[in-house]
């Protein structure tokens, strides 16, 4: 079942301006790079990414970035299991601490420039038939590729917008919408 735009009852979040509708196949790829850089940037700035405080239960900056690369290493084996496609594995290679907070932030930089790029790579050779499929494993087949991608880009989207507001920085051209 093909979805003209995504099933969003709101598809522009008034927290993060994520806007659904204008993620598509075709932007999907560049909105990811886009935040990935976003991302290095936040990373490898002089802003303090611990917690605000100890028994804060919220993540730090710096934790919200390890689940950042985790969710994309995450998604892009699972594109390749949805797809069935053995051949497309996301790459490996990233240390699994006991703790996000022990991180070093530039090495989650690094790790999510990484994952980020192999997953837009992917997500630039999917077809349109592949976008709109329902993954086989799950009861709901409404939930397509194309409606499981913009899930993980708001996602992604919404963590930055908090990291960026946290670090009380400004997107690098300003507040982008998409």
């Amino acid at each position: 079942m093909a979805h003209a735009s995504p099933p969003d009852a709101h598809p522009v979040c008034r927290h993060c301006s994520f806007n659904s509708v204008t993620c598509d196949r075709n932007t999907a790829a560049e909105l990811l790079l886009y935040y990935a850089a976003q991302w290095r940037r936040v990373l490898t700035g002089p802003a303090d990414l611990t917690r605000p405080g100890t028994g804060t239960p919220a993540w730090s900056t710096l934790e919200h970035g390890c689940h950042v690369r985790d969710m994309c290493l995450l998604f892009h084996q699972q594109l390749g299991a949805m797809l069935d496609a053995s051949r497309d594995i996301a790459p490996s290679g990233v240390s699994t601490p006991l703790r996000y907070r022990d991180e070093d932030a530039r090495h989650v930089a690094d790790e999510l420039e990484r994952a980020a790029t192999a997953l837009a790579a992917r997500l630039t050779t999917l077809t349109a038939d592949e976008w709109d499929r329902g993954d086989p494993r799950l009861p709901d087949l409404d939930l397509t590729l194309g409606v499981r991608t913009r899930h993980l880009l708001h996602d992604i989207c919404h963590s930055l917008h908090g990291a960026l507001r946290a670090t009380r920085q400004p997107a690098e051209d300003g507040e982008h919408t998409w």
